[in-house]
């Protein structure tokens, strides 16, 4: 019998406030699981676009153990206390969850 199969959350944005966004990262670590569980995979504060449109210029990969487990999080209300400031501090917000890969035994 698979186990639950990796999930990502990817984020990406542009930060405007960096003082906002510092707090928001304060909370943001502990309210996500980070170093309980979640991994911080990609952390890349000068991404390079190459298709598309409005892509912000920080991405963030994070993986989990599940897509239930990812959705527990973010929908959790201590990560959505945090969330706003986020939002509020930073433009061209995109976030995607998608599940991982795993091959076959």
């Amino acid at each position: 019998m698979m186990g639950a199969m990796p999930a990502y959350l990817i984020v990406n944005y542009s930060v405007q406030n960096s003082d906002a966004f510092a707090e928001y990262q304060k909370g943001a670590g502990p309210a996500l699981g980070i170093g309980s569980g979640t991994k911080v995979l990609v952390l890349d504060p000068d991404t390079e676009q190459l298709e598309g449109e409005g892509a912000g210029h920080q991405t963030v990969v994070l993986e989990f153990e599940s897509k239930e487990k990812a959705k527990e999080i973010y929908e959790s209300g201590e990560y959505q206390a945090v969330l706003s400031t986020r939002l509020n501090a930073t433009t061209a917000h995109l976030a995607v969850l998608v599940d991982g890969f795993t091959m076959p035994s």
